[in-house]
């Protein structure tokens, strides 16, 4: 199965990232910047000229340490939730309130859906779920309480395992397992760690798993 490499997908998911790349590239040109006026007051021009390409380096270096201890902490994340959030669902009843629901408009629970342990989004003793299509993307997050729901298997992967920014090479997972019944719907794309839908997402629409490309 090959990636959804298409231009509305590359162009929202590229959204999310946007507001984190740019605040790296300020960061650089701060830092050179700094370094330049600095040694311009003490040594000249041409010094501090010649001082900007190491100060560059500097500052490249300290993003890419960054960014690696930010891909450390996701490890840390994943782990966790794979750790505390091990259980398959199937929604027996609708839930009740709104507070405690997400979902695209458009999108709706429906009993019978399968329903994903999931990280909450809010504090209130619910269980939290995330109904998934075939291809791992959110049709809703919604809290139940433990009567409106019935447990079905344990995860045989972590949904959260799936995401992946728009600039990581990377193959499309299998279909999966446990997916929310069949319809057309809008979804907030793949479950992510920390909780949050990036709504830039495109809109995937899920009729049956025979819409679903075989592996390979």
């Amino acid at each position: 199965m090959k990636a959804d490499t298409s231009p509305d997908h590359r162009h929202s998911a590229q959204k999310a990232y946007t507001l984190i790349e740019l605040l790296a590239v300020v960061f650089i040109v701060s830092f050179a910047a700094v370094v330049f006026t600095i040694v311009r007051g003490k040594y000249g021009q041409a010094a501090a000229a010649v001082a900007t390409l190491p100060a560059g380096v500097v500052a490249i270096f300290l993003v890419c340490l960054f960014y690696r201890w930010a891909g450390n902490q996701d490890k840390k994340q994943l782990a966790r939730l794979r750790e505390h959030y091990r259980t398959i669902y199937r929604v027996k009843e609708l839930p009740t309130g709104t507070k405690n629901i997400v979902k695209p408009p458009g999108a709706e629970i429906q009993v019978g859906d399968f329903g994903w342990d999931a990280r909450p989004n809010r504090r209130d003793g619910l269980v939290h779920l995330q109904g998934l299509t075939v291809r791992w993307q959110v049709v809703w997050h919604a809290g139940f309480r433990p009567d409106q729901i019935e447990q079905v298997a344990a995860k045989p992967a972590s949904q959260y395992d799936y995401w992946k920014p728009y600039w990581a090479k990377s193959t499309s997972p299998p279909p999966c397992p446990f997916p929310v019944r069949e319809r057309n719907t809008p979804t907030m794309g793949r479950p992510h760690h920390s909780g949050h839908y990036f709504q830039n997402y495109p809109t995937e629409y899920y009729r049956s798993t025979k819409d679903v490309p075989p592996p390979g």
